[in-house]
């Protein structure tokens, strides 16, 4: 459940191939003045990021007492993990770079100057800002989850945290407030923000069901807008059976020029729904449940009568061996559709 039992998860490595398909290709966008964004020259990818779960635990509880019609019933926890192995970081690095090289090359096909980070830099936006470094897996970033940026490439955040988490800046911690004056900055160039989820978990029925009850099943997808739901073990007041909530949005999303406080541009590609990627891990159902134990009766000292229900935890994990070749190819051809049709949507537009 901790930061290095996630390192156990992705050192183990296996051989096998075969096909993977897709399911429901069903994108969405949400899109304003591209026609004005046709003269654009250049281009700034600001952040270009694809985070992989590979570990998922859950926690309920359900606090006994006093029953109906007489007695007490003891507290209930129930707790339940799930997590991959057979990933190494360089298999999800691999898928990474690949998918970078890709968009490099659609933006290279469009006739777009790339903007380095050194010349992003030297703006008054990214002033104080810290310059990060691709080609290196963070387990910081999000729970149970590996977050990679490409092998040489570089993007500014606004503040690194001694856990490794970092902090995008912009309004209310949204890095996109901040594109239109950096569009600006940068002589009109269109700002890229590329980030991809890739789920196995759902926890959208998770706590279906009354008592200390979890129900998680694998389901391998590019994520929509949805949230990772993870036992709480960090905060700093812990109770009993908290999970924490990390809303999640596989995006690509495209800014240009400077208009008021806003883009003169912008577009924003996403899904409607998951892009399911089948054939690849197992499909496989965790549970987990705890009914404190019920004491009716009790013992007396003829003043008072004393009650002792037990107390119940119950407690399942679960490890799927993922065939890493399998793993690649389906990700990658899952990400790259979603990558390369909103990246496509936008580009089209231009001259």
């Amino acid at each position: 459940m901790k930061t290095k039992l996630l390192f156990a998860l992705i050192t183990a490595f296996s051989v096998n191939v075969s096909a993977q398909t897709l399911g429901e290709f069903k994108p969405k966008e949400t899109k304003f003045g591209l026609g004005k964004a046709k003269d654009a020259t250049k281009i700034y990818i600001s952040n270009f990021a694809i985070n992989y779960q590979i570990y998922n635990e859950k926690q309920k509880f359900k606090q006994g007492g006093r029953m109906l019609g007489g007695g007490y019933r003891g507290d209930a926890k129930a707790e339940a993990s799930v997590g991959l192995t057979g990933l190494s970081e360089n298999d999800v690095q691999q898928i990474t770079d690949k998918l970078y090289n890709d968009f490099l090359s659609q933006i290279k096909a469009k006739g777009l100057q790339i903007v380095s980070a050194d010349e992003a830099g030297k703006t008054e936006v990214y002033e104080e800002y810290v310059k990060m470094q691709g080609g290196k897996v963070s387990l910081a970033q999000f729970p149970g989850t590996m977050t990679t940026a490409p092998t040489g490439y570089e993007w500014f955040v606004k503040k690194l945290k001694q856990d490794g988490k970092t902090k995008s800046g912009g309004f209310l911690g949204n890095a996109s407030f901040l594109y239109p004056k950096l569009s600006k900055a940068l002589g009109d160039a269109v700002i890229a923000d590329v980030n991809i989820y890739v789920m196995f978990v759902e926890d959208k029925t998770a706590f279906q069901g009354g008592g200390a009850s979890i129900k998680i099943k694998t389901n391998l997808r590019i994520a929509d807008t949805e949230a990772i739901v993870m036992s709480d073990n960090d905060s700093f007041v812990r109770l009993k059976g908290q999970n924490s909530v990390t809303a999640i949005n596989s995006t690509v999303n495209f800014a240009y020029g400077k208009m008021g406080l806003g883009a003169t541009t912008s577009y924003s590609g996403q899904l409607s729904k998951p892009l399911e990627i089948n054939d690849v891990i197992e499909d496989t159902k965790v549970t987990s449940f705890a009914r404190g134990g019920a004491d009716f009766v009790g013992t007396s000292n003829l003043y008072v009568t004393y009650f002792t229900p037990e107390d119940r935890t119950s407690e399942t994990a679960k490890i799927i061996k993922v065939d890493n070749k399998k793993y690649i190819e389906g990700v990658y051809a899952g990400a790259k559709k979603f990558l390369d049709f909103h990246a496509e949507a936008f580009f089209s537009a231009l001259k």
